[in-house]
């Protein structure tokens, strides 16, 4: 099977890369984030995940997305999702 070549920097690279919702609708914005999560491979817990998602979401929806109870990071885009429609 053949191997991928990654450069030593590869992961530095992925935790500097900082995604932001701007223009993009919720939905694609919440896979992007979990990609990244996923190939950074970083063991934080589901509530330091859900902030930083939130923070970087535009700012009208983590405001009124907070307002709703959620528990784990597919609540919270859930309802980042209805909150943008």
């Amino acid at each position: 099977m053949d191997k991928m070549f990654l450069p030593a920097t590869y992961k530095q690279e992925l935790y500097l890369r900082v995604l932001q919702q701007g223009s993009i609708k919720v939905e694609q914005y919440a896979r992007d984030f979990e990609q990244l999560q996923i190939r950074c491979g970083l063991g934080e817990e589901p509530k330091h995940i859900i902030a930083k998602f939130l923070k970087k979401l535009n700012p009208t929806v983590p405001d009124q997305v907070e307002l709703q109870p959620f528990l784990t990071f597919e609540d919270a885009c859930k309802l980042a999702v209805k909150v943008e429609k």
